[in-house]
């Protein structure tokens, strides 16, 4: 065991990668997945939101050319 430890330490990059993909794998099986139904509604709310915000932005830009094409003339 010893060895195998020194060899995690000295750097042999195989055996940090295999441990690294195993923790990963470890991590993977304690994450809460959303339910399909529960995927969809996040899905919607993200969409809706994005939808919002990029109405927001073009009514805030429309405004601004119109204020500098104002001021400009």
């Amino acid at each position: 065991m010893a060895k195998k430890a020194a060899a995690v330490k000295k750097g042999a990059p195989f055996s940090k990668a295999g441990r690294f993909l195993r923790e990963v794998g470890f991590e993977l099986k304690k994450v809460h997945w959303p339910t399909r139904r529960q995927l969809l509604i996040y899905t919607s709310v993200v969409l809706v939101a994005v939808a919002i915000m990029g109405v927001l932005t073009w009514l805030v830009d429309s405004f601004l050319m119109w204020a500098m094409a104002f001021i400009l003339r």
